[in-house]
């Protein structure tokens, strides 16, 4: 018995010492990619420059390279972390509370939400007499929230179930592209050109303002995330067995239906939609760490920052003189990804 347990304890360590070495791998590669992000794009940047005007601050000697790097780049690169990383914990959580694979804030309804939300917002102007880089924003951040509060008010009446939710999810979607492709129809040619360019989901608009709500929601958020691991980690194992640890898990439902909310508004209402970083991240992390959510938030959300980053990567290197937006790179690179986890999901019922 008593060799069992030593080597059942020295199992465990093992584990958690593979998982914390996963983590220090992503954090890591996150790293070079965004030093990888910030050299390259039509102006040119080695790593020798690029690291003089790190030091140098905003009012370096060179003041070229520390406008490029300070004001355009930087932003970009952190909002993309950023960005990436509150879709990747959204995502991992919107699969947990639902046990759908296939679940994402794109796939039910949330970022097709913050799309109206935009292109309303593009189409009347000045509504609420603020700077349109504003009202923007705060349409689609607005427009989210009440996506989340339509779903939430379904399972309040009819329980939160996970078929519920989805259903309702589906519902959202469809309603709120219908409603983008009506703002669409009703647009001008130069409006019509704002809108799309917005659904795209670009980086490009990225600045410290956007950093910074965006940064302070994921960090308002992320605690109450990683409080609520253990929780999580319950629900994989199905809700009679979660309930049987003392856990109320419709009403947990609801509470994490409302984190996932702000972390997607957040992430999308200044960067745009990005779709299949919520829905991919999440079983990355799975195949890397497993399903203790201790470690497969944390690693989500470091694989959705991952993803966003090299994207923007990606989309400089195809096109330096005129960036590809990352919301095209990541459905482009998303469908074949998507493909994959189809074809490796098990039927039901087996294991």
């Amino acid at each position: 018995m008593t060799d069992a347990v030593t080597t059942s304890g020295g199992l465990y360590a093992r584990q958690i010492k593979a998982r914390m070495t996963a983590l220090l791998g992503a954090a890591i590669l996150l790293c070079a990619l965004l030093a990888a992000d910030l050299v390259t794009g039509p102006s040119g940047m080695s790593l020798a420059d690029l690291n003089k005007a790190l030091w140098a601050g905003p009012a370096g000697e060179d003041r070229g390279a520390a406008a490029i790097l300070w004001q355009i780049r930087l932003p970009q690169s952190i909002m993309a972390a950023l960005v990436g990383a509150s879709l990747g914990l959204a995502g991992l959580m919107m699969q947990t509370i639902l046990n759908n694979p296939l679940a994402s804030p794109f796939t039910l309804g949330f970022s097709a939400a913050a799309g109206f939300g935009a292109a309303l917002s593009i189409l009347v102007g000045g509504l609420l007499g603020l700077p349109q880089w504003l009202q923007t924003p705060i349409a689609a951040f607005v427009m989210t929230l009440a996506a989340a509060m339509l779903i939430y008010l379904v399972a309040r009446v009819k329980g939160a179930a996970p078929e519920v939710l989805v259903l309702a999810g589906i519902a959202v979607l469809f309603f709120f592209q219908s409603l983008q492709s009506l703002a669409q129809f009703m647009a001008s040619p130069e409006v019509l050109q704002q809108i799309v360019f917005w659904l795209f989901g670009s980086l490009l608009k990225a600045s410290w303002t956007s950093v910074q709500v965006c940064g302070t929601i994921l960090l308002v958020c992320l605690p109450l995330v990683l409080r609520d691991a253990w929780n999580l980690t319950s629900l994989r194992m199905g809700d009679d067995n979660a309930a049987s640890l003392g856990l109320d898990v419709n009403r947990f439902r609801r509470r994490s239906f409302l984190l996932v909310a702000a972390l997607t508004a957040g992430a999308v209402c200044f960067t745009g939609t990005i779709g299949f970083v919520g829905l991919i991240a999440p079983h990355i992390a799975r195949a890397v760490v497993g399903e203790d959510h201790r470690f497969a938030l944390p690693t989500a959300a470091l694989m959705g920052a991952i993803i966003l980053v090299a994207a923007s990567v990606v989309g400089k290197l195809i096109s330096p003189g005129a960036i590809i937006p990352v919301g095209i790179i990541t459905a482009i690179a998303g469908v074949p990804m998507l493909m994959a986890v189809i074809l490796t999901l098990k039927p039901a019922g087996t294991r």
